[in-house]
């Protein structure tokens, strides 16, 4: 095989999370009286953890007098309204199963806080998967290198060169290139390809089933 371990990253690779991250911010946003946001603009305020989602969705980002106080409750309300609509794609859970069938070691990197994603991780993806390194606000976040550097370090990976990194925006495209892995973005995730075809990634996959031939 060519690869033999997978970093993938979580929103818009594995999960399909747009819907309640949609209704979680504009929920915040209703009860402290600012307008509300379509879907389509919250996809395009993701892929860079819930910090950023809440600078781009406030009308005066970071400048607003409360922001600290309107993101600490934003997190605790999405941490407990994160599985209402949240599901994998299509075809995650079969592929995952199957690639741990295969020996490939795997791990998921992702902005989005420690709590919400070990959460997930327990409903979706153990035990094909056991391994998320989140933001704990201790490391540097994606695109920096070092979140994928602890994931391979817990997988006990040394060899870059069999490691393949999955994600489906600009952040994952850079995290790759950062962290000096082959990588593939996911054209059915959170960016379209106006955005992803400025990138060279090994392949852009519409569906997740073809990473098992391209692991192959």
């Amino acid at each position: 095989m060519k690869y033999d371990t997978i970093l993938f990253d979580l929103d818009g690779t594995l999960l399909y999370t747009l819907e309640d991250l949609t209704d979680s911010i504009n929920y915040m946003l209703a009860k402290y009286d600012f307008p509300t946001h379509s879907i389509d603009d919250v996809r395009r305020f993701v892929g860079n953890g819930l910090r950023m989602l809440v600078v781009r969705a406030l009308p005066m980002g970071e400048a607003y007098e409360h922001f600290d106080e309107f993101f600490k409750e934003f997190v605790d309300y999405y941490n407990t309204h994160n599985l209402i609509k949240t599901k994998p794609y299509d075809g995650i859970m079969e592929t995952t199963k199957e690639l741990s069938a295969m020996g490939i070691k795997m791990a998921i990197v992702t902005n989005k806080g420690q709590t919400a994603s070990e959460s997930l991780l327990n409903d979706f993806f153990r035990p094909n998967i056991n391994i998320v390194i989140g933001d704990n606000g201790k490391h540097e976040r994606k695109p920096d290198p070092a979140p994928v550097n602890m994931a391979l370090n817990a997988l006990g990976v040394t060899d870059k060169s069999r490691v393949l990194y999955v994600g489906d925006s600009e952040v994952d495209a850079a995290t790759g290139e950062n962290a000096g892995l082959d990588y593939v973005l996911c054209t059915y995730g959170f960016r379209d390809m106006d955005v992803l075809s400025k990138f060279k990634p090994v392949a852009f996959i519409d569906n997740i089933r073809k990473l098992v031939d391209i692991v192959k």
